[in-house]
């Protein structure tokens, strides 16, 4: 039987109440699975599944998992030190050390020491839910004045856990059509199936560049499942990249081209213009083509990039941090900090509408061709 995240969950909740580990599974989403299709509850690995653009879980898989938590055993006395050490990045240590470093500021800012015998279970809520392969750590460590102690058998099951998921992990950066190792995540994309791992060149065999033929058309759902945007390769990704949506302008439902998840998730939120070709894909809309302008949502990015900003009167050094802000007017506000000045200064710039208006033309122009 098939179940959702949220059932998965509530089934563990329902199996682990009791024990000393209990499991969760209320941080799964469809990002969870962007580095492997597994989700870890201790050490046993839960395969998902997509059906129907939703991930899935196994019924009998969920329940086999949460049976092997419960048949742990744990002795509370026998403590050992977690070893947490910032300096080993993915690991639940690594992970586990910042959270507890934050948390304990969080309970005693003045920077006051913990006393012998703290417990995590003590620590603020929003960290104590936090998760590694399933299960709070926090709640079952214990502050021994110097140093976090951790129940012995449950610190080798997440060390069990992190090489189980390390392994599989190294399997999902394999491309499915040649078996070449990827470098980097960049190869492993969702599909309608699930995510597939596709090396540049067996994406080009699997699917072929989009040629720009479809501007103008207007999109819609039916032109969505009748042309398969998973026919094309990205338009915006540099290397050869399956494709997955039919990207395609809000404001005036004209059809821009076929992108992978990863791009079309960046081109929703801010940064998206430092994409090489983010502007020409955007401009794949004839009407903002024609109109010589962008989406609002990118107006911001805009001004970060084109945009002269005189130095603080108050400060010679350039700011060390930069923020830009769409307003509901459409103006942009620009925050800009110095943390070389002492102290650190702060200051902002409004960017009123016609300015922000000129700014997209000029870049609109640059990427045409076309000043006028």
């Amino acid at each position: 039987m098939w179940v959702s995240p949220q059932a998965a969950h509530q089934r563990l909740v329902d199996l682990t109440h009791h024990t000393t580990v209990p499991a969760y599974l209320d941080y799964v989403n469809r990002y969870t699975f962007a580095a492997s299709s597994h989700v870890f509850v201790g050490e046993v690995a839960v395969l998902g599944h997509k059906r129907s653009q939703l991930w899935k879980f196994v019924d009998r898989e969920v329940q086999k998992a949460g049976r092997q938590l419960v048949e742990l055993g744990i002795d509370l006395g026998d403590l050992v030190d977690a070893r947490l050490e910032r300096g080993e990045p993915g690991s639940w240590r690594s992970r586990v050390a910042s959270w507890v470093g934050e948390a304990a500021w969080l309970h005693a800012p003045d920077g006051g020491a913990l006393p012998e015998g703290f417990t995590g279970q003590h620590l603020p809520e929003e960290f104590i839910r936090r998760t590694v392969a399933s299960t709070r750590p926090l709640p079952l460590m214990t502050w021994s004045g110097r140093t976090w102690l951790i129940p012995r058998a449950y610190a080798a099951l997440l060390d069990r856990a992190e090489k189980a998921e390390a392994e599989l992990t190294a399997q999902a950066a394999v491309c499915t059509g040649c078996g070449t190792r990827a470098e980097t995540e960049q190869w492993r994309t969702s599909s309608a199936a699930g995510f597939v791992v596709l090396c540049p060149a067996c994406s080009a065999k699997a699917a072929r560049p989009y040629a720009g033929h479809l501007r103008g058309r207007t999109y819609t759902k039916a032109f969505a499942k009748q042309s398969r945007a998973d026919a094309f390769l990205c338009a915006v990704c540099p290397e050869p990249r399956r494709a997955l949506y039919w990207d395609h302008c809000h404001a005036h439902g004209l059809v821009r081209g076929p992108l992978c998840v990863k791009c079309n998730n960046a081109e929703g939120g801010p940064g998206f213009l430092k994409l090489a070709g983010a502007v020409d894909h955007l401009l794949q809309c004839s009407a903002c083509r024609t109109g010589r302008i962008l989406p609002s949502q990118h107006h911001a990015d805009v001004v970060g990039r084109l945009a002269d900003f005189d130095p603080h009167p108050a400060c010679t050094h350039a700011p060390s941090r930069r923020r830009f802000h769409v307003e509901e007017d459409g103006a942009v506000l620009a925050w800009f900090r110095c943390f070389e000045h002492e102290p650190a200064l702060e200051w902002s710039v409004r960017v009123p509408v016609h300015d922000v208006d000129a700014l997209v033309r000029q870049l609109v122009d640059d990427a045409t061709g076309s000043a006028a």
